[in-house]
């Protein structure tokens, strides 16, 4: 694996070792055999697919000792990665980033203490994401997708939305 892009706050980029010929790929989705992953402990391996273009899943987080570390990873299609520190200690406090991801070579980690969210970009996008830690829906925390302190420049103004995520607060002054 090797680190392509670092982000504020300790997120990064990543692209996988891989394997090409006419049969297909051969595709390291995880392994801890580097220094950049080899703390990471995965709990959960989640898979996602969006049947249409412009849904936007997040941003969400879990709160205290319930914060997860997650690695997104399109498997199909093509999705906008959000992340923004919600560490309020951090001196990246709020400060929000994106990547674009649009094949299965390259993955984006995002460290503990990050809301995260995607647009997807295509129909019928697949994401995989792995976390380190156990999900706990009485730890779930979430920033409203358009909020103006956050400045995320999404490519779409009305995307498809759940109810949960229309209703998150904006982030107070």
């Amino acid at each position: 694996m090797k680190k392509l892009d670092s982000f504020p706050g300790g997120a990064f980029l990543f692209e996988s070792h891989h394997f090409e010929d006419e049969r297909g790929i051969f595709l390291k989705v995880f392994n801890t055999d580097n220094s950049f992953l080899n703390d990471y402990t995965v709990r959960q391996i989640n898979y996602v697919t969006s049947v249409e273009k412009h849904t936007l899943r997040g941003l969400h987080y879990q709160r205290d000792t319930n914060a997860e570390s997650k690695i997104f990873r399109v498997i199909s299609g093509a999705a906008q990665v959000a992340f923004v520190d919600v560490r309020t200690d951090s001196p990246t406090y709020l400060q929000a980033s994106t990547v674009v991801l649009d094949n299965p070579k390259r993955a984006v980690a995002i460290p503990r203490g990050f809301a995260t969210g995607y647009l997807t970009l295509t129909a019928h996008t697949v994401m995989l994401y792995l976390a380190d830690n156990d999900y706990n829906v009485g730890a779930e925390a979430g920033l409203l997708w358009n909020d103006p302190k956050l400045n995320i420049n999404w490519q779409i103004k009305n995307p498809i939305l759940s109810e949960k995520d229309k209703g998150w607060s904006i982030v107070s002054n």
